[in-house]
């Protein structure tokens, strides 16, 4: 008899060098939210009529749903007709027009100033964007060389000389 036809082997030989647990379930996402939706839905059983009472939106919210118009209150304040009397009614003609004056030219200033800053700024885009093309231009000129050659070797006429076919042949 070997220990496979032992019926109890399972629990006590197997489980010690086998991986799996054999046969019991590993709970997993679908598992968990069945559970989670179990829960939502009792609660909202139970609680229905205090939470449509009091907090509507807590409970469509917790339903997925969008809040109907019934439930949704629209802030609305209302203030007394003479509240607040702004400090212009109470000036003469003549302050209100100097005030008004003195805004108009603080604000023309200011956008004189933001218009010269942009013209600023843009300048400056265009002189970095010459700098670039000019670097990108002479860049083809300027590059590391090896000192120990000559600069035009190859590019003269003189040093072409394999190119000119020889009448005679010489002694090498």
């Amino acid at each position: 008899m070997t220990w496979r036809n032992k019926r109890d082997h399972i629990n006590n030989y197997t489980c010690k060098w086998r991986n799996s647990d054999l046969g019991k379930t590993n709970p997993n996402h679908q598992y968990f939210m069945r559970l989670i939706n179990k829960e939502t839905a009792d609660y909202l059983r139970e609680n229905k009529d205090y939470l449509l009472a009091d907090k509507p939106e807590v409970y469509y919210s917790m339903m997925n749903r969008k809040l109907p118009k019934k439930y949704i209150k629209e802030k609305t304040v209302v203030t007394p007709v003479n509240a607040y009397v702004p400090p212009q009614s109470k000036m003469s003609k003549e302050e209100l027009n100097q005030i008004l004056e003195k805004q108009l030219q603080d604000r023309k200033e200011k956008e004189q100033a933001i218009k010269i800053k942009k013209d600023k700024q843009k300048k400056e885009q265009e002189r970095a964007r010459y700098n670039r093309e000019t670097f990108e231009r002479e860049r083809r000129y300027i590059y590391w060389v090896n000192p120990s050659r000559p600069i035009n070797q190859n590019k003269l006429g003189s040093s072409q000389q394999w190119r000119i076919e020889k009448k005679h042949k010489y002694y090498d």
